[in-house]
């Protein structure tokens, strides 16, 4: 859900590859949005079939469930990919001692908002005109007071509306991106690495929350607080790749375990399916298995001959565009697959109805990357183009900048 940029001085020529870092990237963006659709429309085929669902062995019913029915594990791939881009971000745009906060905080918020909220517009007009008739799937907050949470960005805090409830990954992303700014503006001219810093923050939180739920304080604040700080963890682990990349390349037991970030994954999915862990164990595990993907990615391309001056492939491209919008939209494009589907009787089987529901909402998202996010992008590139170049240098002796914001 940002864009992507090189770390540089890594590279060293001794092989080729088929994509670059970049691509891979986005590669990895797109098929991790296309996961997550799967999952939902799983639940949403066994919503308008339950007596198919039930009909399923158990074990198989389990796996399901637990396994190929959930996207959780996929949005910490996002959340670690997130952080490491924005490092890159922010490691650019410090200079001297002074970080511009504002012209990153534009950057940051208007790369992720516009599509937000004409994705929360569809939600709405999707919602109001299914009302009477809507598939059981997704049926939380269906209340004005919650739109208006959603319209704030706050709704983890508060409460998802109707089927945008996906979007509760972007409250994280969207403090996360403040969390980050504000350290990085305040640290400017220190040594302490803005990302070492969120990670200490992170963990004493979500330590402190977990310690305090636990204990009997099982209030939805510190519940959502707790998780917020907690998935950070999964952030700042990209943050850090980022800033220690050089080392990680060329560190070899990093390197080799890089190797089994697959098998770390599907060990993380069989404690899940066994029941055995908590959900928090769930989140880390996914955290640190898509961050050795990103140091395997590092590591392959450091090793690679740099194709400088090639146009981006077409299938990257394609996945790249995709996956922001099929991530906000999807939730809404299946409630009217779903709809349509109840409507029209035809509920059963469910494997078929979590078929088309998949492709439809895959497709619609491919179809939203390049009529929605590109003519955003292009825009969004011209505005920082201008707010760049609008942005002047403090001059010597002036008043110093509060958080990196010229007075």
């Amino acid at each position: 859900m940002t864009e992507m940029a090189f770390p540089p001085g890594i590279s060293t020529s001794r092989s080729a590859t088929r994509y670059s870092l970049n691509e891979k990237i986005d590669l990895c963006r797109g098929i991790f949005a296309f996961l997550v659709v799967s999952a939902h429309a799983m639940e949403m085929a066994w919503a308008l079939d339950p007596a198919g669902s039930r009909a399923i062995r158990p074990w198989f019913h389990d796996f399901l469930t637990y396994v190929t029915g959930t996207g959780l594990y996929y949005v910490m791939g996002f959340f670690v990919i997130s952080g490491y881009c924005i490092q890159l971000s922010v490691a650019r745009l410090a200079r001297g001692g002074f970080f511009p906060l504002k012209t990153y905080m534009m950057a940051r918020l208007t790369r992720i908002l516009p599509l937000y909220y004409l994705a929360l517009l569809a939600t709405v007009m999707i919602e109001h005109a299914v009302a009477a008739t809507r598939a059981p799937v997704w049926s939380n907050g269906l209340s004005r007071s919650v739109v208006f949470g959603q319209i704030l960005v706050i709704q983890n805090f508060t409460q998802t509306y109707g089927s945008f409830a996906p979007s509760w990954s972007i409250t994280n992303e969207v403090v996360y991106y403040v969390m980050f700014g504000v350290l990085a503006a305040l640290l400017a001219r220190t040594h302490v690495r803005p990302a070492t810093l969120g990670m200490v923050v992170c963990i004493t939180v979500g330590a402190v929350t977990q310690l305090l739920y636990r204990s009997g304080y099982r209030s939805s604040m510190i519940l959502s607080t707790g998780l917020l700080f907690g998935l950070g963890f999964n952030w700042f682990l990209g943050a850090l790749v980022a800033v220690h990349v050089d080392r990680l390349v060329r560190f070899p037991v990093v390197c080799l375990a890089s190797r089994f970030w697959g098998l770390l994954l599907a060990l993380t999915m069989v404690l899940w399916l066994s029941q055995r862990v908590h959900l928090e164990f769930v989140y880390l595990g996914a955290g640190i298995a898509f961050t050795l993907l990103l140091v395997r990615l590092l590591v392959v391309d450091a090793r690679c001959d740099p194709e400088t001056g090639r146009e981006p492939g077409p299938f990257p491209v394609l996945l790249g565009l995709a996956s922001y919008p099929t991530y906000l939209f999807h939730g809404p494009i299946l409630l009217m697959v779903g709809t349509a589907i109840k409507n029209w009787g035809a509920a059963s089987p469910w494997w078929l109805v979590w078929l088309v529901g998949t492709s439809v909402a895959i497709s619609s998202g491919v179809i939203l990357g390049y009529l929605a996010e590109r003519p955003i992008m292009a825009w969004r590139a011209g505005y920082l183009k201008r707010l760049k170049q609008s942005r002047m240098v403090p001059a010597h002796g002036g008043a110093a900048p509060i958080l990196g914001i010229q007075q």
